[in-house]
């Protein structure tokens, strides 16, 4: 159960999950190719023949990287490309067909749970040694998850160990319940800690405050990499140094605004790493580029720029566009990210449960994803939950046709009881082609009877106009967008539809809608509760079924994005979990 210390310490989590703001900078697209999962999309036409080792591959970068530190790393493309080339966690993402199945990385397994799930083993491979030659020990991953717990330098990066080991909670100045211990420098609590995670040689022991099936996949994000102790400094280019346990080690000091080239590493070891085969000889990197000047390098295809790859998102017109051979580097893959609708269920309108229903009913989101360069819709879990749920949009019992029925939905209207037309407010993220999304969609929703309030927010202040305790009065229905952490809807239900972990006087949290319903929570628990992950996935699936027959929210669609890469790439497929190319599979030859 969530309750007590656990929930807090969760809701202070969850308080603090940074998701995206935007539709993917205007350049998002959806898809109906929901059940397939896009596999023939992340695909691009790969050459004959076996991959070679070899050469140079580029990789262009808008912007600058953030950090190179593992435990400063969000979940995105810099920490997926860390992850395939110079930084290993003890469970990762297979390649290929299995892109989806977990392994064990650093570790021999992905882990064997005890105690109701409430303890994790981990066993160390042998032969893993950091660039160096030094071996890699507990230690070193107990100190990489320690520095996590240090709230005055862990200002970055995800934060599940400060709240799911077992480590002794005090309430902070501002009524928060936080651990005591406070990372590596804090010799008087580091007992505590150390009892929480448990070094025995190369066995690894976790002990969380509860039960955590998905434990397995959290280990996989780079805040449980290992850290030498040896590596902390204040210096501040430290956020830039990297001290590698993968194939790639930095040949030089990283040049902010520049970039930097990651040549082999010598110590690397392939017999011990199930997943990466490294082909490129080198890989370099460069950063500090503008979106255009990296799309129009792409599509140029010259001298180095054939041996390029980057993430930057293409206009989606180019599919339109493109003749065979550029068609050919051209990849439109899922983001992870999904859009949606939350209905403020402490609404005056919204309250009423035959206005959500009319309301979804009305939704007409071949219009939404039209306004957004893209075509059809998706839920929230869909990715993660498969076919059982990405039919989600079809059923207009529940979510609405993907297409909308405004007269059905004016019909159902009007025996709410409510006079038309029924004004709603709906708030939502600005930009311009968010504004032209969400005139589309009023229009239709206007035709079912509701007097449409569209309330535009600049993307920056957008969260904290939602979370702020006011925004129960003063909306009816929230656009979100949610991207899970890993997956598995584990991370993408409770964070969103629990109102234990979210909602309190300050505000509903990342419950945007104030969604609370004793069943769902009821099949939350249960689901934590189930150690087998197939019987754990059918429980979240009624979970999400439920929460949408109540009204929860209404799905829009499940972006994707478009790639190109270089004439010269070989081999070039997307990953599904990490959503960029896969540096342990790419190559040039």
């Amino acid at each position: 159960m969530r309750d007590g210390v656990t929930r807090q310490v969760r809701a202070a989590f969850v308080a603090a999950v940074v998701v995206v703001l935007t539709i993917v900078g205007g350049v998002a697209a959806c898809s109906t190719d929901l059940v397939g999962g896009g596999a023939a999309d992340r695909l691009a036409a790969a050459p004959e023949g076996a991959p070679q080792p070899g050469g140079d591959l580029s990789v262009l970068v808008a912007g600058e990287v953030a950090t190179w530190d593992p435990q400063l790393m969000y979940v995105g493309p810099e920490a997926f490309f860390a992850e395939r080339t110079f930084v290993r966690t003890l469970t990762a993402y297979g390649t290929g067909a299995d892109q989806r199945t977990l392994v064990g990385d650093l570790a021999t397994s992905a882990g064997t749970p005890s105690d109701g799930g409430r303890t994790w083993t981990f066993t160390l491979r042998d032969g893993i040694t950091w660039e160096d030659g030094s071996p890699v020990t507990c230690a070193d991953i107990r100190h990489g998850v320690a520095r996590t717990f240090d709230r005055t330098t862990h200002i970055a990066g995800t934060n599940y160990a400060s709240f799911l080991l077992d480590v002794p909670t005090a309430v902070t100045a501002e009524g928060l319940e936080k651990p005591v211990y406070s990372g590596p420098g804090d010799k008087a609590d580091q007992a505590a800690f150390d009892k929480a995670l448990v070094c025995k040689g190369r066995t690894i022991v976790f002990h969380l405050r509860e039960p955590e099936p998905d434990f397995a996949h959290i280990v996989a994000l780079p805040e449980f990499a290992p850290r030498k102790a040896s590596a902390d400094t204040k210096d501040a280019k430290a956020t830039f140094s990297v001290m590698s346990t993968g194939p790639y080690k930095l040949a030089k000091p990283w040049v902010v605004g520049k970039g930097g080239t990651f040549v082999r590493n010598g110590a690397w070891d392939p017999a011990s790493d199930p997943i990466r085969k490294a082909y490129p000889d080198t890989i370099t990197v460069t950063s500090g580029l503008d979106e255009p000047t990296i799309i129009q390098r792409l599509l140029n295809d010259k001298d180095q720029d054939a041996y390029a790859v980057s993430w930057v998102q293409a206009s989606p017109t180019l599919r339109n566009q493109a003749g065979s051979m550029l068609q050919a580097r051209l990849t439109f893959p899922y983001t992870g990210n999904v859009d949606y609708l939350a209905l403020n269920m402490r609404s005056k309108v919204m309250s009423n449960p035959k206005v959500r229903e009319a309301f979804a009913l009305a939704t007409n989101r071949a219009t939404y994803v039209a306004a957004n360069g893209g075509e059809g819709a998706g839920s929230p879990s869909w990715s993660i939950l498969g076919p059982a749920i990405s039919s989600v949009g079809t059923d207009p019992g529940k979510a609405g046709k993907v297409a909308g029925d405004p007269q059905a939905a004016r019909a159902l209207l009007q025996s709410s009881g409510l006079r038309l037309p029924v004004k709603v407010r709906v708030v939502h993220a600005q930009s311009v082609l968010a504004d032209k999304a969400y005139a589309a969609l009023a229009a239709g929703w206007e035709r079912a009877g509701f007097d449409i309030e569209l309330v535009p927010v600049q993307p920056e202040e957008y969260y904290k106009t939602i979370e702020k305790a006011t925004s129960v009065n003063a909306y009816d229905v929230f656009r979100g967008v949610w991207t899970p952490d890993y997956p598995s809807a584990g991370a993408v239900i409770p964070a969103l539809f629990d109102a234990r972990i979210n909602v309190d006087s300050s505000g509903p949290g990342q419950d945007a809608g104030y969604f609370g319903d004793a069943a769902v929570e009821r099949l939350i628990d249960q689901a934590d509760a189930t150690a087998d992950e197939a019987a754990r996935g059918r429980i979240w699936e009624q979970a999400d079924a439920l929460i949408r027959e109540r009204g929860g929210y209404v799905a829009l669609c499940a972006t994707k994005a478009l790639h190109v890469h270089g004439g010269s790439v070989r081999h070039y497929e997307e990953h599904a979990v990490g959503g960029i190319v896969d540096l342990a599979t790419v190559s040039v030859r």
